[in-house]
């Protein structure tokens, strides 16, 4: 009987060695995947935080870039592109765009081999109120 078990002794060694590579890679493909979509949204959400700013009379451009990079900064967003259109935000605009874009690699907190290397951009676009 002791012989058996002597004989299987490796065995479960060798099966973690086999599939630990696997479960690790699903971890951390989830892990990133996770956090792309989180990064996904939250430029989405700080476009539109921003434009939101920006429709107020009297707001300036430079509220609407705080605006978007105090939400960004929530998840440590990093080297982030903020666009307003028009640029000098004055009562004759009737629309303003908000455009953020920022790069995976440059957010992920592991090694970025899940996600290619497009940017996230969104741009949110509403009407002003207009005095």
């Amino acid at each position: 009987m002791q012989l058996r078990n002597q004989s299987r002794r490796g065995a479960s060694t060798v099966e973690f060695a086999l599939t630990a590579p696997i479960l690790f890679l699903l971890l951390f493909g989830g892990y990133e995947l996770s956090r792309a979509n989180m990064l996904m949204h939250t430029c989405e959400a700080a476009a539109y935080e921003g434009a939101r700013v920006g429709i107020v009379p009297g707001a300036t451009s430079d509220e609407v870039e705080d605006a978007v990079n105090q939400i960004l900064a929530t998840v440590g967003v990093k080297n982030a592109s903020v666009d307003v259109e028009p640029s000098d935000l004055n009562s004759e605009s009737e629309f303003i765009a908000v455009s953020v874009q920022f790069s995976f690699q440059d957010n992920s907190l592991l090694a970025p081999a899940f996600m290619g290397s497009e940017p996230f951009l969104r741009t949110c676009e509403l009407i002003r109120e207009i005095d």
